[in-house]
């Protein structure tokens, strides 16, 4: 969300609804977004998935449940901004099949700002 949420700021059409993404200690954080998942996931629209990875790290992963793929197309495929489908799909080629160091690797080295409490 904090790379769809940075292009489509830097392609001059800022998200109205973005996230106060903040340095904490992997990265960039919202408490704001985990509540939307949290609430997501509570309302089966949203699936968590945890990955273990090296050094007792935990990566979790959030997909959209065929519950969730329907409220898409019935409820907000009309409502999203301009730009956002093409951005999400784009983010999504160039990083989902890459490591967790290596995004986390990306973010620091492009937006510096969001390392400065990281714990790595």
């Amino acid at each position: 969300m904090f790379l769809i949420q940075k292009r489509m700021e830097e392609q001059g059409d800022p998200l109205d609804w973005g996230y106060p993404f903040q340095a904490y200690d992997y990265g960039p954080f919202a408490k704001e977004l985990y509540d939307d998942l949290d609430q997501l996931r509570r309302r089966g629209l949203v699936e968590e998935r945890e990955q273990h990875l090296d050094d007792d790290v935990i990566q979790y992963d959030y997909v959209l449940t065929s519950k969730g793929r329907e409220f898409v197309r019935e409820e907000l495929e009309d409502r999203r901004p301009d730009g956002l489908a093409e951005t999400t799909e784009a983010i999504k080629d160039d990083f989902n099949d890459v490591s967790l160091q290596k995004l986390i690797d990306y973010v620091y080295t492009e937006y510096p700002e969001y390392a400065e409490n990281s714990v790595l």
